[in-house]
């Protein structure tokens, strides 16, 4: 496939946020525009969000950035956050607002079938832990509390595939989308018929799953006018937020792990296969055919920090907020965090559990208990880490993005954790240059596996003095959450 144009635009749904890049063949970014979008939380437990403001989100970046570079791309290329369910009608017209990861509505659903036989099946099948945030328990909750508008849904679908139907008029999906829905098999590349018959649904109501190469052609003449390309620009179906943030990582070899913390946060490593966890710990995404990701997320990341600013502090600065957290002394005094504001994803899987401070004392003062709740987060994504060594191969190396990266603190301290070197890049948008990295190797320009290979822009090497407290603490961590498990569980009424 031939193209004379200079860049790919690689665009990242996230959360928070939509944002486009122009990705060069040789992998430089030269040009980007982010616009934000709320989250909105109507009732506790539920997250949400506005389908069309997303929308015109998308449009908005990819517009600007087409401005900026003053010609049309080779091709537009996604990455989308996980896990978010939109009911809509034959018409694509939403009948819900966007119920994103975050969403907890569909909790008893997924506690009544997590250490069911039947659960473990379709974990082993789907490579998605059985848990509120996949769209498979969201169906099974909407079912059942908004029957009319679930017999109304001609397609139960997430934000990429309402854009990509603005477009093309196809509900459509990709494999790596499809495979965090909990109801795809990892291996077969199809619906997961025992899946569906438990929410309720047919395969004829879930979009058509393709491969994340695919590329889309003919695109709707008003969708490419707003957008301001040409109605023939090519259009990739793309892949998820995490497996192309490992791929704009560089962290596509064996032990060479990617994590980036954000509002949440999350490690992965690339497998060639799909990787089977007996203690069901981790996911497990496609791809494409030849290359999965495996991992975990954890909830609590940034937004954990966010919340303790917003609620005792007098400022909501979150470099402030970091700076102060490590003027307190390594391990907190300690001070130790269980961060589960949000419950918590892997490796525990348990959207029940709660946050906690633990050895509170009267020295400790707010730089300390600012210092535990990093340390908590970072406990967590060694949790992860540690099961992927068990299930996968050992971490190697470790490849940081993310908006914590401001932070060198930060990065040291994971890399005194985890006793491994921590690799900075630059760039910070890893998800949207992985999508446009994609693009590339679909374009049959770039190998994306060989593509991203740069060096690092700065490297930091674990160090040993405090390894003995972190690994005291961590060990107290673990301990806490099944310790608390009862407590919890009482406070909560269960």
């Amino acid at each position: 496939m031939t193209t004379n144009s200079p860049y790919i635009l690689g665009v990242d749904i996230g959360t928070g946020s939509a944002k486009a890049v122009a990705v060069s063949p040789a992998g430089q970014i030269t040009a980007s525009h982010r616009q934000s979008y709320p989250t909105q939380h109507p009732q506790p437990g539920r997250s949400e969000q506005d389908p069309e403001a997303i929308i015109s989100a998308i449009i908005s970046t990819v517009r600007q950035t087409v401005q900026e570079m003053g010609e049309p791309p080779a091709a537009i290329a996604f990455s989308c956050a996980m896990h978010s369910l939109l009911a809509v009608d034959e018409d694509g017209e939403p009948l819900t607002p966007l119920m994103t990861w975050s969403d907890g509505r569909a909790e008893a659903y997924a506690a009544a079938l997590k250490d069911t036989p039947e659960g473990h099946g379709i974990y082993a099948a789907t490579g998605t832990p059985i848990h509120p945030m996949s769209p498979f328990c969201k169906i099974q909750w909407l079912r059942d509390h908004e029957p009319e508008i679930f017999a109304k849904a001609a397609c139960f679908i997430g934000i990429k595939e309402l854009f990509l139907f603005r477009c093309f008029h196809e509900f459509v999906t990709d494999h790596s989308i499809a495979s965090a829905t909990g109801m795809f098999d990892i291996r077969a590349l199809d619906w997961y018929a025992p899946a569906l018959k438990v929410a309720g649904i047919t395969e004829e109501r879930l979009p058509i799953p393709v491969e994340s190469t695919r590329l889309l052609i003919g695109m709707d003449p008003a969708m490419a006018e707003a957008l301001g390309v040409p109605a023939g620009t090519l259009i990739l179906t793309g892949s998820s937020d995490g497996a192309l943030a490992q791929l704009g990582s560089g962290a596509v070899e064996p032990g060479h792990a990617a994590l980036t913390i954000g509002t949440s946060g999350a490690i992965r490593m690339m497998t060639k296969q799909p990787a089977a966890d007996p203690e069901r710990r981790l996911f497990s995404y496609a791809l494409t055919p030849d290359h999965y990701v495996c991992g975990g997320a954890i909830n609590n990341g940034g937004g954990a920090l966010q919340w303790f600013s917003k609620a005792f502090l007098p400022w909501s600065d979150y470099n402030a907020f970091v700076n102060t957290a490590f003027t307190a002394p390594p391990g907190a005094d300690g001070l130790l965090c269980l961060p589960y504001l949000l419950g918590e994803r892997a490796p525990v899987w348990d959207s029940r559990a709660r946050a906690a401070f633990v050895g509170i004392a009267q020295h400790h003062g707010s730089a300390h208990f600012q210092r535990a709740l990093i340390e908590g987060v970072c406990y967590g994504l060694y949790s992860v880490a540690e099961a992927l060594a068990a299930t996968v191969t050992p971490v190697r190396e470790v490849t940081v993005s993310g908006g914590f990266t401001a932070s060198t603190h930060w990065i040291q301290l994971l890399a005194d954790i985890f006793q491994k070197p921590m690799l900075l890049h630059q760039e910070e948008d890893a998800s949207a240059l992985g999508a446009a990295m994609l693009g590339w190797h679909a374009l049959e320009k770039a190998d994306a596996w060989t593509f991203n290979a740069m060096a690092a822009a700065r490297v930091f090497e674990p160090e040993g003095e405090h390894h003995a407290t972190y690994m005291r603490n961590y060990k107290a961590y673990q301990l806490l959450y099944h310790q608390l498990k009862e407590v919890t569980a009482l406070l909560q009424g269960h």
